[in-house]
């Protein structure tokens, strides 16, 4: 119940709001500005219609997406988007401007949008880190199907671990909430690659690297939500939360770190020992051939941090939505039974099992679950950002321009979802990429509308209509790691554990660009019993 003492506060309040919303409201566009020639989605008529439509998009975004998508892009052609992510509008292009991607850094670059899209300039505050992406360069250079298939045994070791100790060997159900328990298990298997053994199996490590990770994007949601010129006021603060976790976080690892530094120092003096293969050795071994100066453990901490986030978050988010999304199926039990049947008969076949790169090529189900809820489950509307760089503007034809400074991006949920694409594209199959080949052979081959054989479509693959993994030259470099340790994931889920959902199924909501993840999904576990 209101009173006389906080009514003045509540009037104080929202009087400020308006105030700002008067004073910070993005104006009408320049004439020079694309948005001008482009059709709009989201602005309409009446009282300053750029600025209602900018702060609208904090909850309108994921709608006049689908809606400019079958507008506009479903035609070939662009549309402008206002956004309170950049505070003016972005442009989102068609399918058929895919091949922009793979345009040179010096035209069209991601990276800028990448960092304004988790903010993390004010969650790492080592401009160095942000400036000087090592730790990318180990992701594109280091993290090679060679290096990948080398984690295999020991993140096949590290999920016994994890389920062991987390659900253990009764076949009586035990109940978790489903985002936490998914999060936890990415978190220690993301830390054994990037720290090895015994480090990743501190527990406050863990911890400590997951509640980052997860109050990070939160905040970063948050932030994105706010008027650009507020943010260096608000963003301090709502970074707060994470500067605890990232203190911690430095305070374990870089005692590791210098020890590994070290021991490199001594490999590279007299050629004895050998060196762990894991992200950190590798990343000491680029950051040396940068300089002196890159080789500073507090630095090195940060890039693993850095890192870290995106491996937990969004390795926790895919592996998480997967599971909820088949046991939010009809055909839970037909999915999961068949995943554990098909793990069952490979890894008879296959002794090395989850730890073998031949046995987990062949589990077509696993990776076909987790590609489909990729699919249907994306971690945002709109994906693949580029910003116009350089001084040269960017033709999109048409008569529409981007000058430098235009950030475009491309309507990756509704392609996965478009009837054009995909057959029933709203009902999640599990066995969508691998039924058509179960039926070969039975002796029906798969083939396309036009008679041709149908190739199958595995989780890393890149499409023009599966954008979750990026596009082009410049994909995710990290897809193979991650697309190997989901499945891993999964695999050892599957075939030990049944597996149900407790309650109805998540609704899907999105804060601006960003879906909300699962996190209060709560599933039930017991042992499987052959």
């Amino acid at each position: 119940m209101l009173t006389n003492i906080n009514l003045p506060y509540i009037a104080l309040a929202v009087g400020s709001v308006i105030f700002l919303y008067f004073i910070l409201a993005p104006t009408n566009p320049k004439k020079d500005e694309p948005w001008n020639k482009l059709d709009k989605i989201g602005v309409s008529s009446g009282f300053l219609p750029w600025t209602r439509a900018t702060f609208a998009s904090c909850t309108a975004l994921l709608r006049n997406t689908h809606e400019g998508y079958h507008q506009f892009c479903k035609k070939g052609l662009p549309f402008a988007l206002p956004t309170m992510w950049t505070g003016k509008a972005i442009v989102v292009a068609p399918i058929s401007a895919l091949h922009l991607t793979n345009k040179p850094d010096s035209e069209l670059i991601g990276y800028w949008a990448l960092v304004e899209n988790i903010q993390l300039p004010y969650f790492i505050p080592d401009r160095n880190v942000l400036e000087h992406v090592i730790h990318f360069e180990v992701s594109r250079k280091d993290l090679t199907k060679r290096n990948v298939n080398r984690q295999l045994t020991p993140t096949a070791e590290e999920l016994d671990n994890c389920f062991s100790t987390m659900l253990g060997n009764s076949t009586e159900w035990t109940t978790v909430n489903g985002w936490d328990m998914c999060g936890q298990i990415i978190a220690r298997v993301a830390l054994r690659t990037l720290l090895g053994f015994p480090t990743c199996r501190d527990e406050e490590l863990v911890k400590t690297a997951q509640h980052f990770a997860n109050n990070l994007f939160t905040a970063a949601a948050i932030i994105n939500c706010t008027p650009p010129v507020l943010r260096p006021i608000l963003a301090p603060v709502l970074a707060l939360p994470t500067k605890r976790y990232r203190n911690r976080y430095r305070e374990i690892v870089v005692p590791v770190i210098k020890e590994r530094i070290s021991l490199w120092e001594k490999h590279q003096n007299t050629g004895d020992g050998e060196l762990p293969s894991d992200f950190l050795q590798w990343l000491i071994a680029r950051a040396a051939q940068h300089g002196p100066e890159h080789m500073d453990a507090s630095t090195i901490s940060y890039r693993l941090l850095a890192l870290n986030t995106m491996f937990v978050y969004a390795m926790s988010f895919i592996f998480a939505q997967t599971v909820i999304d088949i046991c939010s199926s009809p055909d839970h039990k037909r999915f999961m039974d068949g995943m554990a049947s098909e793990c069952k008969d490979v890894f008879g076949r296959y002794p090395g099992g989850l730890a073998s790169d031949d046995a987990l090529e062949q589990l077509h189900r696993v990776d076909s679950a987790i590609r489909e809820s990729m699919r249907i489950s994306d971690v945002s509307p709109l994906s693949l950002p580029r910003d116009v760089v350089g001084n040269t503007p960017l033709d999109l034809g048409g008569g529409i321009v981007c000058p430098p400074g235009t950030r475009l991006m491309y309507p990756s949920q509704p392609i996965h979802m478009d009837p054009d694409f995909w057959e029933n594209p709203l009902h999640f199959n599990a066995f969508r990429f691998s039924d058509p080949f179960d039926k070969e052979a039975e002796g029906s081959p798969p083939t396309q509308s036009d008679g041709t054989p149908k190739e199958r479509e595995n989780l890393v693959d890149l499409t023009s209509t599966f954008l979750a993994w990026g596009y082009g030259k410049k994909a995710c470099p990290g897809r193979w790691y991650a697309g190997q340790t989901i499945k891993q994931s999964l695999a050892y889920m599957v075939i030990n554990y049944e597996v149900e959902l407790i309650g109805k199924p998540p609704k899907r909501r999105a804060l601006l660009n960003a879906m909300i993840p699962p996190t209060g999904a709560r599933l039930r576990f017991r042992r499987r019993v052959w």
